[in-house]
């Protein structure tokens, strides 16, 4: 997108513009970013080394907004995350935190069966058959949540190693979403991010919004194994991404809400490239 407003001034800026804003000032304003078209979150990306200008981008969309491009290509998990077919239903899904395993996801409908490899169907809620299980990484469950309606209001099972079994609609919690009130749970966070910063300890912190929003925090050391899992240049390139982060909320003595992010198994993002 070539336009964008920022509710925070009610000004329409072109990116070219926004682009020329002080650092502090973009730095603010890139987390008040709508769609001018149908007022969906949108996000700002500066000029990269690769030539490409400075552009905003927003998603989702309404549905029927002008201002949608094609649907956006996103780089796949760093350890290789393979391209089952989505639509998959099961009433139980085992939650694979185990990366570079080499092992396809398989589905197992009862115990007399065989694993039924790349089996492909349509999420219809409760249409599965008794015992349906099957398993999924988070590089998967991330892509349910964005391209299936419905998915994360699901009354499917969640069997996540020795964190425990949780119901979808209970364990998925859109980041603008995410409150006081979810401290201390253990939950999966998931929605876009607006921007990434690193601070002065260079502790990367990854925004969903303003300062009354989630934000996830991970060290410097962390940090560089993400930039390495994604093939990321800088924190410019994660704005717009999407991510799917499991762990527990905190609160701040300010009142800010946060979430560490000390283990990448718990994690995935989806890049805009």
């Amino acid at each position: 997108m070539y336009i964008a407003k920022c509710t925070e001034d009610g000004v329409s800026y072109a990116a070219v513009d926004f682009s020329r804003l002080p650092h502090d000032e973009i730095a603010r304003k890139r987390r008040f970013l709508v769609c001018l078209g149908c007022g969906g979150p949108a996000y700002f990306m500066k000029a990269s080394k690769s030539g490409r200008s400075a552009c905003f981008g927003a998603r989702p969309h309404a549905e029927g907004c002008d201002e949608a491009a094609p649907k956006y290509e996103t780089d796949p998990d760093g350890r290789g995350e393979d391209q089952e077919q989505l639509n998959n239903p099961a009433e139980r899904i085992v939650v694979d935190l185990r990366f570079g395993t080499g092992k396809k996801p398989e589905v197992k409908e009862n115990d007399d069966l065989r694993p039924n490899h790349g089996r492909r169907g349509r999420f219809q809620p409760g249409g599965a058959r008794p015992n349906a299980e099957t398993h999924r990484r988070l590089s998967s469950l991330l892509r349910h949540l964005m391209e299936i309606e419905g998915f994360s209001q699901s009354k499917q099972i969640l069997d996540i190693d020795e964190y425990g079994e949780f119901v979808a609609k209970d364990f998925f919690i859109p980041l603008l979403d995410a409150s006081e009130e979810h401290s201390g749970l253990f939950r999966g966070y998931w929605g876009m991010l607006t921007d990434a910063q690193l601070d002065s300890d260079n502790t990367l912190w990854l925004n969903s919004r303003g300062r009354h929003n989630i934000s996830f925090c991970i060290d410097s050391q962390s940090a560089s194994e993400l930039f390495n899992r994604y093939g990321i240049q800088d924190e410019e390139e994660l704005s717009g991404a999407y991510i799917l982060a499991m762990g527990k909320v905190r609160v701040s003595a300010n009142g800010k809400i946060y979430c560490p992010l000390d283990e990448e198994q718990l994690y995935t993002l989806r890049l805009v490239r």
